[in-house]
């Protein structure tokens, strides 16, 4: 068990001499602004800073750049779709408006009937023309009175004409 004792004991020096040694590596390298570096180390870092300052300036600049073209890329597809949704409004409207007149066509119906034909699909706007077309037709066409009918002949007189209209 000593034995144990010892090279756990061994290995607890050893680990605490290279944490030291890691220490001391450190320490000599340091922060180079804490050591004493000469003019011409201190121009070379006060270099690399201006360098790296001027290097996320640049990568910020960049990627405002980068945000504003993938904004306008994408009001670009935006307009894009609307237009496309507009177009497509557009062609079903006008598919709509051509199967409305088509079959007021078909019906016989114009002017005033045609305005009041109005539907969503095929089948409704059928029954509604078919519907509308019976209530707009006259049973045995429009009637005129006297037509067909012969004029009595003239009357001699006006009192014998009087008498007739009085009678009728």
């Amino acid at each position: 068990m000593s034995d144990t004792t010892t090279q756990a004991g061994g290995e607890q020096q050893q680990t605490a001499e290279q944490t030291a040694t890691t220490t001391e590596q450190q320490q000599k390298q340091g922060d180079p602004a804490n050591a004493d570096l000469g003019d011409a180390g201190k121009k070379a870092i006060a270099a690399e800073r201006d360098a790296r300052k001027a290097a996320e300036k640049t990568a910020a600049d960049l990627k405002a750049q980068l945000d504003k073209i993938e904004q306008a890329n994408l009001s670009d597809l935006e307009k894009a779709q609307k237009r496309a949704d507009a177009a497509e409004k557009a062609l079903q409207a006008t598919q709509s408006e051509s199967l409305r007149l088509t079959i007021a066509s078909k019906h016989g119906l114009t002017g005033d009937a045609v305005d009041l034909l109005h539907g969503s699909d095929e089948a409704e706007l059928e029954a509604r023309a078919a519907r509308i077309a019976a209530l707009t037709k006259a049973p045995g066409g429009p009637v005129v009175p006297g037509v067909g009918k012969t004029p009595a002949a003239a009357p001699e007189n006006t009192n014998d004409w009087l008498r007739n209209l009085a009678k009728h």
